[in-house]
């Protein structure tokens, strides 16, 4: 039934057919479970699904009777708990579930599992579309097709579904296509850096912070601070803190086991550092530091959130356009490659540019991070012809 005009009307669909909501309590994912169909029998039907699957545990469900939707939905219950029984952080719980409402459901949804082949499945992650119409890149593929096999290996290993259809799914489809090369600039990270100043003052030395020690974000807002030794000038890295739909996990697990480390701080930070250090001094000694106990703090006292970090790096960007070296684009991840690149353009050895980086593999470095400054590549250009030139003369000499 529905309202209209003050009236209870039945509810019908555009052919006329009256509408019915079946709705039954599901066990699996401790909700109701609610669906609208239009016509009796089509209600009758469904309503003996959910009937025939109720007293089933969840790996007796018949493939064919089971919809990709509902087979998602119990997934994700699942995926909270790793495979040793440890809870997974939510970061990891919400990117999931986007990455199944926003690209999987609205094309896989309501298929019936069970009829979902190979070809099918390539069909929907080639096809797969932005909001707005264009094609989704080839890295956001991949990370669809990784959880569409996920999701699949689960409902195989329930005995949801006979065979897992997705076992030889690719995953390959290719880096994203607008992925913007940044080639590192010093006075470009210190006019960002004077930018956001201008706006929130202390925002500037995180810049300065991420630009030359190569922390990623959610690293950087988890330092501790008795984990900065100011006077050897290095920071330890061995937690992170992630966000996700407002709130924050802090995790000691890491993105990779590289990924617990110290960093250098090179010279050129250390007066940031210094400063973020003693910002937060008086409300750790007045909380009795349970406040500004990390190195970068919010304004309260506690985690710097990202929204705020983004919402003063915009307005930093619009500042910086009106330089005559124009604006300043850099994002929080972008700023690590001024790190590595002044690693490599140092002579660091491989080693040492993955350690400070975080990276298990020196060519993980290498293929994001991997930017020569202009200088360098003018370097390079004359040592290529410096070369061209001595080869040249002497096969001239040989052929005399």
């Amino acid at each position: 039934m529905c309202t209209k005009n003050g009236r209870q009307e039945p509810a019908l669909n555009r052919d006329g057919a009256p509408l019915y909501r079946v709705r039954v309590w599901d066990p699996i994912v401790k909700k109701q479970v609610e669906r609208v169909v239009a016509g009796l029998d089509a209600a009758k039907e469904l309503m003996e699904e959910y009937a025939e699957t109720k007293n089933r545990r969840p790996g007796q469900l018949r493939p064919q009777r089971v919809r990709f939707v509902d087979v998602s939905a119990r997934y994700l219950v699942a995926y909270k708990v790793k495979r040793d029984g440890s809870p997974r952080p939510r970061s990891s719980v919400a990117k999931e579930r986007n990455v199944l409402n926003a690209y999987l459901l609205p094309v896989l949804g309501s298929a019936w599992i069970g009829d979902l082949d190979l070809p099918d499945l390539n069909q929907a992650i080639k096809g797969l579309t932005l909001q707005d119409g264009r094609q989704a890149s080839g890295g956001t593929k991949s990370t669809a097709a990784a959880v569409l096999r996920r999701v699949f290996v689960w409902a195989r290993e329930e005995r949801v579904i006979p065979v897992n259809s997705a076992l030889e799914l690719r995953t390959g489809w290719g880096a994203s296509l607008r992925r913007r090369v940044v080639i590192p600039s010093i006075p470009q990270v210190l006019r960002l850096a004077d930018a956001m100043d201008h706006f929130k003052l202390g925002l500037g030395d995180v810049v300065v912070v991420l630009a030359f020690t190569g922390l990623r974000w959610e690293e950087a807002v988890a330092v501790p601070i008795e984990n900065v030794n100011l006077d050897s000038q290095w920071i330890r890295i061995d937690r992170t803190a992630s966000e996700s739909g407002g709130k924050r996990d802090i995790r000691d697990d890491l993105k990779t086991r590289a990924a617990e480390r110290v960093v250098a701080i090179p010279d050129i930070a250390m007066p940031a550092v210094r400063r973020l250090v003693q910002r937060g001094e008086a409300g750790r000694e007045a909380s009795g530091g349970a406040l500004f106990s990390r190195l970068i703090n919010g304004e309260r006292g506690g985690y710097l959130g990202y929204g705020m970090w983004r919402k003063y790096l915009r307005l930093a960007h619009g500042y910086t356009a009106s330089h005559p070296d124009g604006m300043v684009s850099y994002t929080a991840h972008e700023l690590r490659h001024v790190c590595a690149s002044l690693l490599i353009a140092s002579g660091a050895s491989d080693m040492q540019v993955a350690a400070q980086m975080g990276h298990r593999r020196i060519e993980t470095t290498k293929n994001i991070y991997g930017h020569l400054f202009a200088q360098d590549r003018q370097e390079l250009l004359d040592a290529l012809n410096a070369a061209v030139s001595r080869l040249y003369a002497n096969e001239q000499d040989e052929a005399a």
